[in-house]
């Protein structure tokens, strides 16, 4: 299993923000268990349909990069929320929403919802995996791009 990608951390039990952070691990300075504990409660849109895992565990990536460690240094901040903003737009334009049920088309916080997903696993196949795998290399090509822009005055 070390050498798994994306999609295939969620083929063999990963969440969607799992599977996101536990592949960018090595590159962002966390260990896989630390990336695992940490992305575990945000799958599923937070477990309710909201803001998609995938998003999330690219978030918490791009954050251990990029992140203000020192809460008065706000310059650190805003540049790193800039990167966050950029990583939205991009999802946003390649998959159409931000929210589980914008890129579903099902609400899984309802019982309905979820037995609808459950019964339908074309969804995770069709969708899931593409989105996984799609905010990993968000992730990669923004940390290039700021790599290239010699990282204090990139995006």
């Amino acid at each position: 299993m070390e050498d798994m990608f994306g999609r295939e951390w969620m083929k063999n039990g990963c969440n969607c923000a799992q599977s996101v952070l536990v592949s960018l691990a090595g590159e962002v300075g966390l260990s896989r268990e630390m990336a695992m504990k940490l992305a575990c409660p945000l799958g599923g849109g937070c477990r309710a349909g909201e803001i998609c895992g995938a998003a999330t565990g690219a978030l918490l990536a791009l954050g251990m990069v990029t992140g203000n460690t020192d809460r008065l240094d706000k310059e650190t901040q805003q540049k790193a929320y800039a990167l966050y903003i950029e990583f939205d737009r991009r999802f946003k334009e390649k998959y159409g929403a931000l929210t589980c049920r914008g890129l579903l088309g099902v609400d899984t916080s309802t019982p309905e919802g979820k037995a609808y997903f459950h019964d339908h696993p074309e969804l995770k196949e069709q969708h899931c995996f593409e989105m996984i795998d799609g905010a990993i290399g968000i992730v990669r090509a923004l940390l290039r791009e700021r790599e290239s822009a010699g990282s204090a005055d990139g995006i």
